[in-house]
């Protein structure tokens, strides 16, 4: 499968302290109607949640902070009218050990978190269950 469109807009935007990362990021892709781009991320948390895909689910993992996010990308989609945000986070402790997955609810924001969201033009991309993995698969 593959896609192409022009750069729509671009948005930024300053994430609250105290509140959770996956949540406000869907907040903002809701706010601006974005139904098809990329984003990427830094910022801190006080709390990572995360998962590793390992044989047909996610194994949770959870750390303590102070955390750095050193990257977090991913892609917004939606599957049957409702947005997706997919996206994998790379966290670092105080002693700049790294550990990282896909983003889940739980990374809680502190102090601050700065996200780029990358809309493409008249993109819309789409999420469909696939029966193989029973993941939400980018689809045509």
């Amino acid at each position: 499968m593959t896609l192409s469109a022009k750069i729509g807009r671009i948005i930024v935007a300053r994430l609250p302290r105290g509140e959770d990362l996956l949540d406000e990021i869907l907040k903002v892709v809701n706010e601006a109607e974005v139904s098809g781009g990329c984003l990427m991320l830094i910022g801190a948390l006080s709390k990572a949640a995360f998962g590793i895909y390992v044989e047909g689910k996610y194994k949770v993992i959870e750390l303590q902070g102070p955390l750095e996010i050193l990257s977090c990308i991913g892609n917004i989609a939606e599957s049957n009218g409702e947005k997706i945000v997919h996206a994998h986070i790379t966290v670092s402790d105080a002693q700049g050990k790294a550990y990282g997955g896909h983003l889940l609810n739980g990374c809680i924001i502190d102090p601050t978190a700065e996200l780029v969201i990358i809309e493409g033009e008249n993109l819309k991309l789409q999420r469909k269950l696939d029966k193989e993995t029973g993941l939400k698969l980018l689809s045509t």
